[in-house]
């Protein structure tokens, strides 16, 4: 059994004179108590009307104050891997249409040296039109766009000698160095469509599932299954990391998550950070769910 936790960059703990503290606190405990990663996730900016619908709960609406704080996740990442030595980090999920990606894979490179090779991708095409448009990408051409950011830093990772002809990114005549530790630098795909399960098949190591129910899971990876099957993939080489979306305390995730053990699933992510309103809180919260779940 695995489990990972989102570290509270966003939120209470995210925001004021303790947030180092809290950061650094909070990543620590995670460390020695043996969370095998820790996540953060992606917002640039909160607009204060939002049209578009959150697709990770039944109301539709975001449930975040654009008021609270959210770190930027990049550079959360690298204040993490200095205040780590062992768990893995990774983003829940970077949204590729924020950012250039030529920029967006030097960072992870850079942050993958740092850290001694524990860095993660964690991706997805976004949700938010006024936040991905504001930032300057086409929405309603994202999914292509992101295939090809997503195409394109792997190059960089890799090729010694990278170039790259696209309709959105081109480049050639280039060196980027130092390359990930990791090769390949582990790349993790988020979302439910059917689309993004192709996505999971053509560019994932694994997929981030933060399903609404057991039989939506079941539906999306039965969709997992054939999209595999047409990128002459083995469904087994895909990983699997299951959030489960309406886990609000320790209980109602441990009864949760055996419902995912029944299918054979042994990897979870868990918002313990947010389970409790101050520090002190949140650092029980995670002492008891690692007694509940025998970490």
């Amino acid at each position: 059994m695995k489990f990972g936790m989102m570290a509270p960059t966003l939120g209470l703990l995210a925001n004021g004179p303790g947030t180092v503290e809290a950061q650094f606190a909070v990543a620590q405990k995670a460390e020695a108590l043996g969370f095998d990663s820790l996540w953060v996730p992606d917002h640039v900016v909160i607009p204060t009307t939002i049209q578009s619908r959150y697709p990770y709960n039944e109301s539709g609406r975001f449930p975040m104050p654009p008021e609270q704080g959210f770190l930027e996740p990049i550079a959360a990442l690298g204040f993490l891997a200095g205040a780590t030595k062992r768990v893995r980090l990774g983003t829940w999920v970077l949204v590729l249409p924020h950012r250039n990606p030529i920029v967006t894979a030097k960072m992870f490179a850079t942050l993958d040296v740092l850290s001694g090779g524990r860095i993660m991708l964690g991706a997805g095409i976004g949700w938010m039109e006024e936040e991905v448009s504001l930032l300057g990408a086409p929405f309603k051409q994202r999914s292509a766009l992101s295939d090809e950011y997503l195409r394109a830093m792997k190059e960089l990772w890799t090729n010694p000698d990278p170039h790259f002809e696209g309709k959105f990114v081109r480049f050639n005549g280039i060196k980027c160095e130092p390359k990930p530790l990791q090769t390949p630098l582990p790349v993790w795909i988020g979302g439910h469509s059917p689309r993004a399960m192709r996505r999971v098949a053509e560019f994932g190591d694994g997929w981030v599932a933060v399903p609404k129910s057991v039989a939506v899971f079941k539906e999306t990876y039965e969709n997992l299954k054939i999209a595999a099957d047409k990128a002459g993939r083995d469904i087994k080489s895909i990983q699997v990391i299951i959030g489960p979306s309406t886990a609000s305390s320790v209980q109602t995730f441990v009864e949760e998550m055996k419902q995912y053990q029944d299918l054979g699933f042994d990897s979870f992510f868990a918002s313990v950070a947010f389970w409790s309103r101050d520090l002190n809180g949140v650092l029980g919260v995670m002492e008891e769910f690692a007694q509940k779940v025998g970490l």
